[in-house]
C-alpha cells in the first residue's frame, strides 16, 4: 500500500500596497492556512510614543497549499492579493524549515517585539544573521522605521539596497 506524500507546502503571496491584513483575513475566510509574521514597532507622534503592529515583510504573507487537492484559483481574485510570488511562471514552494524558523522567533500573536535602540554609524559593516540573506555583510545606510535598517549589499558584483528587520543584523 502506498503512503501518501505530504503535498502541503508554504508559498509566498504578494499583497497589494497596505493590504496585507485584508489579504490575510480574506484568505482565512476562504479556508486557507495563512501565516503573516508581524513586527511591533515604537513610533513617535504628537501624542507621544506608541507601539504599532505591521507586517514583518510588508506586502508579503505565506499561505500553505495542497498542490494536489486544493484549488489555487480563488487566491488571484482575493481582496488585497496581487498574486502568488512566481519565478519563471511557477510558484516555488518555500522550505518548511524557513517558515518554522520565522515562527520560532515570534510570540503567540505572530509578532516580533521591538528591541532597544542599537545605534549604527553610516557605512558601518553589519552581518545579516537571519533570513534569506543570512551570512552576507553589508554597509549600514539608514533606518527605515524604528525597527528596520537599510543596508547596501554587494550581490553578484552589483550594489543592492535592502531593508531588513533590525533583529536580523549584527555588527560584523
Amino acid at each position: 500500500m502506498e503512503r501518501e506524500v505530504n503535498v502541503k507546502h508554504w508559498y509566498a503571496v504578494h499583497c497589494k500596497p497596505l493590504q496585507d491584513a485584508r489579504a490575510e483575513q480574506h484568505l482565512r475566510n476562504q479556508g486557507y492556512e495563512v501565516f503573516r509574521p508581524k513586527l511591533r514597532e515604537r513610533r513617535r507622534g504628537a501624542s507621544g510614543v506608541r507601539v504599532v503592529t505591521g507586517s514583518l515583510f510588508p506586502r508579503y504573507l505565506f499561505v500553505q497549499l495542497d498542490n494536489l487537492h486544493q484549488d489555487w484559483g480563488p487566491i488571484r481574485s482575493t481582496r488585497g492579493v496581487a498574486g502568488l510570488v512566481r519565478m519563471g511562471g511557477t510558484a516555488p514552494p518555500l522550505p518548511d524549515s524557513l517558515v518554522q524558523e520565522i515562527r520560532s522567533r515570534l510570540d503567540t500573536d505572530d509578532c516580533l517585539h521591538p528591541r532597544p535602540d542599537s545605534p549604527y554609524r553610516q557605512n558601518e559593516k553589519l552581518r545579516i544573521v537571519e533570513g534569506p540573506f543570512s551570512g552576507l555583510e553589508g554597509l549600514f545606510q539608514t533606518r527605515s522605521g524604528e525597527e528596520r535598517v537599510v543596508l547596501l549589499l554587494n550581490v553578484m558584483q552589483r550594489t543592492t539596497r535592502i531593508t531588513a528587520p533590525e533583529p536580523a543584523v549584527a555588527r560584523a
